[in-house]
């Protein structure tokens, strides 16, 4: 997630013209196909961390991890249709991207957003109600999720990478717990 969206903050240009050519170039096929994989690994990270959780997070936590599921689910169509449907577009009808976003394209874009922001917004907050992991930890998932859930290019990537942040430190405090863990049991002869 972090490298995706840094890739896309350092090389994907913001006016028209230049953007349809960048969906055509190897960078912008090798980041889409390895960010549609970077949403499927967040969704098995979410279910890895709400089975931790699950016990002490309760009805909000159930709630939010659903919608944040959902979401993830329907930022990874996104990606599937930036991956491979735009450069198509850009291939067959260039002049088409300049107008194509309206209607229905534009109600499930914001959809996108909308429900991957809220669902880790609520998804962070019941976290942190559920004090499994580090507070700082949920924190910067709920920050990261409400920062994702605005449909601008600069906060939704930078949000993307707070949100790889929030997960490589959580896996890091995941291990360093789990080596603790062997300690205390080798230590106590199990």
């Amino acid at each position: 997630m972090i490298i995706t969206r840094l890739v896309i903050l350092f090389t994907a240009p913001t006016e028209i013209g230049p953007l349809n050519a960048y969906v055509l170039t190897t960078t912008h096929a090798v980041n889409g196909i390895v960010s549609i994989l970077a949403f499927a690994v967040l969704v098995i990270a979410l279910v890895v961390l709400y089975e931790r959780e699950a016990p002490r997070a309760g009805a909000f936590g159930a709630l939010a991890f659903g919608v944040a599921v959902v979401g993830t689910m329907f930022m990874t169509g996104d990606w599937w249709y930036e991956a491979f449907a735009v450069p198509r577009l850009a291939e067959i009808a260039p002049d088409a991207i300049d107008t194509f976003v309206g209607g229905r394209l534009l109600a499930g874009g914001l959809t996108s957003f909308l429900l991957f922001g809220i669902g880790w917004t609520l998804y962070g907050a019941a976290s942190t109600r559920a004090q499994v992991i580090p507070r700082s930890i949920s924190i910067t998932i709920l920050v990261a999720g409400l920062m994702s859930g605005v449909p601008t290019w600069i906060f939704y990537l930078t949000g993307g990478v707070v949100h790889g942040m929030a997960f490589a430190w959580l896996g890091v405090w995941m291990l360093r717990a789990a080596s603790v863990v062997r300690k205390s049991d080798a230590a106590a002869g199990r």
